[in-house]
C-alpha cells in the first residue's frame, strides 16, 4: 500500500512519475523525427520538453544560490550584523548527507555573525537528523538559533530539539534573547509553528530596541501589526520550486496569503519580510527558477 506520508514512498512516486513521462516524450522523439511538418513541430517540443524536464530535476536543484539583502532596522545604522538564514532542509526525502555536508561549507565562507534556521528540518522521520550533523560544524560568535516547522512535529519533535541543541544551537520557540554587538542591542524572537505547534502571542521588549522575528510560516505577519517587529525571517512555501518569468509561482502556495508571500523580499502590514525558497524539496524533485538557497541578511542597527 502506498503512503504518501512517507517521504521515501513520495520519492518513488513521483520519480516513477518523471520516468514515466520521459518515456513518454523519448517515444514521441523516436516517432516524429523527420517526416511531415506536423511531426517535426511535435519532434521539437518533445526535445524541449525533455531537456526541461532534465534541467529541473538533475541540475537546478544542485545550484545552490546565495541571496543577499542589506536590511537597515534603524534609520541611521551604526553596525552592520551578518545573518545566514536556512530553511526547509527536509532531510530524508530527496536530500541526503552530501548535500547538506555542502551547505555547511558554504555557510562558513559566508562568515556569519549568526546562524538562524527556519525549520523542516526533516521531511517526516526524526531519524534522518543524522544526515544534517553537519550542522554542529558551524560557528558564529552571536550564536546559532532555531525554530520547528510543520514536518518537525511529524515524528518524535522533542529528539529533533535534543538533536539541535546537542550541536550548539539555541531554541527559540516562543521565546526571545537580546544581543549585544560593539555596545548596540537587537531582539531575536521566535514563535512555534502556526501548522502544528502551539505559537504563543509576543510582545518585543522595546520599540527602541531593533527586533527580528524568526516565524516558519510568512503567514505569521497576519497575526501582527505594523511595529510589532521590524524585519520577519521565514520559509515553508519553497518559493513554489517551480517558477516561470514574470508570472511566479506555479504550485499552489501552502499559506493564506498564497503568491503574496511566496519568495523574497516582501513588506506586509508595514514589516519587512523575507521568504526563503529552502534547501529542499517537498511533493517532487523538482525546481524550476527556484533554485535551493542560502539567505544572507545584513541588518543594520
Amino acid at each position: 500500500m502506498i503512503d504518501l506520508r512517507s517521504s521515501q514512498q513520495h520519492s518513488i512516486v513521483y520519480d516513477t512519475a518523471l520516468i514515466i513521462c520521459a518515456s513518454i516524450l523519448f517515444v514521441v522523439i523516436v516517432f516524429t523525427f523527420g517526416g511531415e511538418s506536423w511531426k517535426q513541430i511535435f519532434f521539437v517540443v518533445a526535445v524541449i520538453a525533455l531537456m526541461l524536464l532534465a534541467y529541473s530535476v538533475f541540475i537546478e536543484p544542485h545550484h545552490l544560490h546565495v541571496t543577499r539583502y542589506q536590511v537597515p532596522l534603524v534609520s541611521k545604522p551604526e553596525i552592520w550584523i551578518r545573518i545566514v538564514f536556512l530553511s526547509d532542509f527536509h532531510a530524508g526525502g530527496f536530500r541526503n548527507a552530501v548535500w547538506f555536508e555542502r551547505i555547511a561549507h558554504e555557510v562558513q565562507v559566508l562568515n556569519p555573525d549568526s546562524v538562524v534556521l527556519g525549520g523542516d528540518f526533516v521531511a517526516d522521520r526524526a531519524d534522518f537528523m543524522s544526515q544534517l550533523a553537519y550542522l554542529r560544524q558551524l560557528s558564529a560568535p552571536l550564536g546559532k538559533f532555531f525554530v520547528f516547522g510543520n514536518h518537525d512535529y511529524l515524528d518524535r519533535p522533542q529528539d529533533i530539539r535534543s538533536a539541535l541543541v546537542s550541536w550548539g544551537f539555541t531554541d527559540m520557540t516562543n521565546r526571545s534573547t537580546c544581543i549585544e554587538h560593539e555596545g548596540h542591542l537587537f531582539e531575536i524572537q521566535g514563535i512555534d509553528d502556526h501548522w502544528r505547534g502551539d505559537p504563543h502571542s509576543f510582545q518585543r521588549l522595546s520599540s527602541n530596541i531593533p527586533h527580528l522575528l524568526l516565524s516558519h510560516e510568512p503567514d505569521v505577519v497576519m497575526d501582527l501589526h505594523e511595529g510589532d517587529t521590524d524585519f520577519i525571517l521565514s520559509g515553508h512555501t519553497h518559493g513554489g520550486q517551480v517558477r516561470l518569468p514574470f508570472f511566479g509561482s506555479m504550485y499552489p502556495i501552502p499559506a493564506r496569503l498564497g503568491r503574496a508571500v511566496d519568495w523574497g523580499e516582501k513588506i506586509v502590514n508595514g514589516m519587512r519580510l523575507i521568504v526563503s525558497s529552502g534547501l529542499g524539496e517537498q511533493d517532487a524533485r523538482i525546481r524550476f527558477f527556484c533554485p535551493p538557497e542560502i539567505v544572507v541578511a545584513d541588518i543594520g542597527i
